[in-house]
């Protein structure tokens, strides 16, 4: 979904990976698989500076000088 971007705003859309089936390749994020905490869909981020973590939803939002990407439903694993 992308919302028009108000005055001084960038286009927005949001990813849920909970609705994609395991095994579904996203383009740059990995693979969709099962999050071993609470069971629904994700995809596994293993950030260097960070705990690791299942991605369950993300909102992006194009500005005119670059792309911010939030998590917005994620659940923290324990290192592995």
């Amino acid at each position: 979904m992308v919302s028009a971007p108000r005055a001084g705003e960038g286009a927005m859309t949001m990813e849920n990976f909970t609705t994609l089936p395991e095994g579904f390749e996203v383009p740059i994020e990995g693979f969709v698989v099962r999050c071993p905490r609470c069971g629904r869909n994700g995809v596994l981020e293993r950030p260097r500076e960070s705990r690791p973590f299942c991605l369950h939803a993300q909102e992006s939002t194009l500005f005119s000088d670059g792309l911010r990407v939030e998590p917005t439903d994620s659940c923290e694993l324990p290192d592995a």
